[in-house]
């Protein structure tokens, strides 16, 4: 039996035909479709021909190599940048410095189904901003060459002007195959927030409802990001930008609702036996109805001395009556009259919320506030408040306070930095991913002036100084909570450690013998074992912040580390030594270290013939 060899793999494609397989398996034959098959099998529900260029929906120049360039498989990795981050043994806080749609890919095989909300603030695509220009054939040699990572000079990103020939169809571009992949992260019950202006609010509502599916869409949320100032407008002044709001299946997304606060709470001062709750009035304040004929809750009260009042009230004549009887409500008489009041009870869940425009704290103010606090200095332009951040995370994952949130346009890391505060409010354990590409500062900003040479850099920093300034705090405190997650690991975008097989014409014996020898190891030279451990641990499912063992211990003769996650069924192995020692084949031949489901995964030139046949017949075994 021949041990399976580890190769990179991309699921973002396989993952859509395996849900396609089990909703049609007759269409599927030796892991191929049978096109007929499938057609049959949808009927009524397949598009004529005639009618396919005629559909409803958003098309525009690129959508085509957009949809492609999803699909395109990966060609980097993540590789660990100790000593960039904090606490970074124990945390589940991961920050990620790269380009964000290789990340996305990355990431795929990793966190698929497992994200519960994602939220971004990408380029609004004003004509001042960058956008990210991809190359549909080498992205990752494209992200390359634009920080300075390869010998070609580094390219710059720049502006997608106005003037440009495809000024809408560029932002649409980068965003579609972003959006394709993120989809793709979230669980059955997550949700996606993406804030935008007018400018391009009407395409991103029409790529979304493609990508998620009409049904899927939530709301839109509107934000007042400005009070007054000046506008390039000539005519009304541009105050609010919004934030749409799409889940994976709405169905399955639980109740938005925000806690309340303890100045509500303590309204709620009477108890009896069913909790708490304080007498409100039964009265819409005299609002009139416009067909008072028809409306069930607009009628006369007549009070226990015979006077009546006419008014719009909060429940039927039949429910008033009820709760009269069970004492849910009751009649008052003050100076200016008799009133009817209700017990208005305590909600454990809060409140749902239900404001669309949002109050002032919520404004580009309040964000630039937050990031000078931090940095004395404004290092970022129209950063959102760290208050905003906390409210859609508050409500987003209310019910699932350990989830995991996603932010790849990550820019400062508000998003961090409320998931950091939202966990110390309520005890969660939720656990951030921050992508952000290492966007040049411009050079006479402040920004460079503080020593940021990228926007990168500001996030990493941002997130550093508010753990410090929250491990401050709890200095002295008896009752802190000794599981808060007060740190994050960093780790950076860079090619594969496997070789890319790039088939040529031998010309020659001795040229196909020379390609042949380059390919004896399918690793490229000068790799290292840390970094490539990492590479390993995507490519198998495994998250990021998964724990790392070494089993120096049980293992002298070699270095083998074990790894394992809570939301991973099984366990990894993972020796990188050249050489297997004969005592650690012997170790692993005994059988009670592994379990059935685990993976021991070696180089291929490690074992000897005889150790493989022994280790495969014994255990779960891969090579490199």
């Amino acid at each position: 039996m021949t041990p399976e060899k580890l190769r990179p793999s991309f699921t973002f494609t396989e993952e859509r035909l395996r849900q396609l397989q089990q909703v049609v398996p007759e269409a599927f034959a030796d892991g191929k479709i049978n096109w007929e098959t499938l057609r049959e099998a949808l009927g009524n529900y397949l598009e004529d021909e005639e009618a396919c260029d005629e559909h409803f929906g958003l098309f525009w120049p690129g959508k085509r190599q957009a949809r492609r360039l999803a699909a395109l498989p990966p060609k980097g990795t993540l590789v660990p940048a100790p000593g960039e981050g904090v606490n970074e043994d124990k945390t589940h806080h991961i920050f990620i410095e790269g380009e964000n749609l290789e990340v996305l890919k990355l990431l795929q095989k990793s966190y698929a189904g497992r994200v519960k909300m994602i939220y971004i603030d990408p380029p609004y695509n004003t004509g001042k901003d960058f956008i990210y220009e991809d190359d549909y054939s080498e992205p990752l040699e494209a992200y390359l060459k634009r920080t300075g990572q390869m010998d070609e000079e580094g390219r710059r990103l720049t502006t997608n002007t106005k003037a440009s020939g495809r000024f809408h169809s560029n932002w649409l571009n980068m965003m579609y195959p972003r959006l394709l992949l993120a989809r793709q992260l979230l669980r059955e019950d997550g949700v996606i927030f993406v804030s935008i202006d007018d400018t391009e609010y009407a395409h991103l509502y029409l790529i979304m409802k493609e990508v998620f599916g009409e049904e899927n869409y939530v709301s839109t949320l509107v934000r007042r990001a400005k009070v007054g100032g000046g506008s390039d407008n000539k005519q009304f002044a541009k105050e609010a930008d919004f934030i749409l709001v799409f889940a994976k299946y709405v169905e399955r997304l639980p109740v938005f609702y925000i806690g309340h606060t303890p100045r509500e709470l303590k309204r709620y001062s009477e108890v009896d036996e069913k909790g708490r709750f304080f007498w409100d009035t039964y009265s819409r304040s005299g609002l009139a109805s416009d067909d008072p004929a028809s409306d069930s809750l607009y009628y006369t009260v007549t009070f226990p001395d015979g006077t009546t009042k006419t008014d719009r009230w909060r429940r039927s004549y039949e429910r008033l009556q009820q709760d009269l009887k069970s004492g849910e409500a009751k009649f008052v008489k003050t100076p200016k009259g008799w009133h009817v009041h209700f017990k208005q009870r305590l909600n454990p869940k809060g409140k749902r919320p239900r404001q669309i425009i949002y109050e002032s704290k919520f404004g580009n103010a309040e964000g630039n506030a937050d990031l000078k606090s931090i940095f004395d200095k404004p290092l970022f332009s129209y950063p959102k408040p760290v208050s905003l951040l906390k409210f859609l995370v508050e409500v987003a994952t209310r019910d699932s306070i350990n989830a995991i949130v996603l932010d790849f346009f990550a820019g400062s890391c508000t998003t961090a930095h409320a998931v950091l505060q939202q966990n110390r409010e309520d005890g969660g354990k939720r656990r951030f991913i921050m992508v952000q590409l290492p966007e040049p500062t411009p050079p006479d900003s402040e920004a460079r002036k503080a020593g940021f040479a990228t926007i990168a850099e500001i996030g990493k920093e941002r997130i550093r100084r508010v753990i410090a300034k929250m491990q401050a705090e709890r200095e002295g405190q008896m009752d802190f909570n000794p599981d808060e997650d007060l740190g994050f690991k960093v780790f950076k975008l860079q090619r594969s450690h496997f070789k890319a097989w790039q088939p040529v014409e031998p010309t020659t014996p001795q040229a196909l013998d020379d390609l042949f020898s380059q390919h004896a190891s399918p690793l490229v030279e000068g790799w290292d074992p840390q970094a490539l451990l990492t590479e390993i641990l995507l490519l198998e499912g495994f998250p990021l912040d998964s724990a790392i063992i070494p089993l120096d211990d049980t293992f002298p003769a070699n270095t083998v580390w074990r790894v394992h996650h809570p939301d991973v069924g099984h366990e990894l192995f993972v020796c990188l030594d050249e050489t297997l020692a004969e005592d650690t084949v012997e170790r692993l031949k005994a059988g009670d270290l592994l379990r059935a489901e685990d993976i021991f995964i070696c180089l291929d030139a490690a074992l000897t013939d005889e150790a493989k046949v022994v280790l495969d017949d014994r255990l779960r075994l891969k090579v490199i």
